[in-house]
């Protein structure tokens, strides 16, 4: 099972028997059974026929628009999983301990393999800022078991990011080095595809969470705000470093993507981007990660298996009230 990414401007796509097509202009490129198809992502002008979205309601494939920026513009979803007594819970427990409790645990696995990460690789770097990085995290990290709040626990995980990408921008190469993380826009390459990467993961895990009945919008971690799924960027923490940031470090060391897969804004505002050659590139590494093998849950699975797996962990955790049932995931 697999996430289809359409990419190509003016593109199409319809429903014929139990195959989408996808083709453009006149032509038709290949045909998807629906049956191996988990979710489908659109970037730029792709039109989609009538037919083939009263099928994705029906057999519960979602649709998701994004600029070719990686901007969000919205999704197309059914309504059938929806959980109101699950829903319910997540209002019920804002402000108490148990979504305390359990936003600590994620933050410690957020920070637990942002370390490994950069102890991963600076086995080949060697590099002292890195190391000295490391030593203030650690520290950093023992204050979470202490914290009284998430505000104060926020405080700490955004002492340990900055660390962290200052850091990881000694681990790549000259022309991809940065110095911190920039978001909306990302202002260098790197940036560029941390920004592609994390959307593209938050829209995995809003998948995992509506098909779980659960209300991607109200989250136990950070601020509740219109038009943020608070819930899906919660969950996505522990893995942001375990997939989107592993990934973009392999794809510049392997030279698999290079400095001329990226462009400066078309309208002259600031901002660094994928081309659409870099964007196609980034999208194949990115999915063959989503379908990688892992053992981080019980048995061996797909990294999209295993995210799941944690979404479903959480709802569980919630019903019970029970913060020990859910584990983040730890790199190793």
């Amino acid at each position: 099972m697999s996430f289809v990414y359409i990419t190509e401007d003016g593109a199409f796509i319809k429903k014929r028997g139990g195959n989408f097509i996808v083709g453009q202009g006149d032509k038709e490129v290949m045909e998807i059974p629906e049956a191996v198809m988990d979710g489908l992502v659109i970037i730029d002008t792709v039109q989609v026929s009538s037919r083939a979205m009263v099928e994705f309601l029906r057999l519960g494939i979602p649709v998701t628009w994004l600029s070719r920026r990686g901007a969000f513009f919205g999704r197309l979803e059914s309504t059938r999983h929806v959980n109101v007594f699950r829903q319910e819970q997540q209002i019920l427990q804002k402000g108490g301990p148990f979504y305390l409790s359990l936003a600590k645990k994620c933050i410690a696995g957020k920070i637990h393999n942002q370390l490994t990460i950069l102890r991963r690789y600076n086995r080949y770097a060697d590099s002292s800022t890195v190391d000295e990085a490391v030593r203030q995290i650690i520290a950093n990290l023992k204050h979470i078991p202490e914290v009284q709040d998430t505000e104060e626990l926020m405080g700490y995980e955004g002492i340990a990011a900055r660390l962290y990408f200052h850091a990881l921008g000694e681990l790549v190469p000259k022309d991809f080095a940065f110095t911190k993380r920039s978001k909306r826009p990302p202002l260098d390459p790197f940036n560029a595809m941390l920004s592609l990467g994390y959307t593209l993961l938050m829209y995995e895990v809003y998948t995992a969470l509506s098909n779980e009945g659960l209300h991607p919008y109200f989250g136990f971690l950070h601020t509740l705000k219109n038009h943020h799924p608070a819930l899906a960027s919660d969950l996505m923490e522990e893995w942001r470093a375990v997939i989107v940031d592993s990934m973009a470090l392999s794809l510049v060391n392997h030279h698999e993507i290079k400095i001329e897969h990226f462009e400066k804004a078309e309208d002259g505002q600031p901002g660094i981007f994928l081309t659409r050659e870099g964007r196609a590139i980034f999208l194949r590494a990115y999915e063959k990660k989503m379908r990688t093998k892992n053992q981080y849950v019980e048995g061996v699975h797909s990294y999209r298996h295993s995210l799941a797996h944690q979404v479903t962990q959480y709802a569980q955790a919630l019903m019970a009230t029970n913060v020990d049932m859910y584990e983040p995931i730890w790199l190793h």
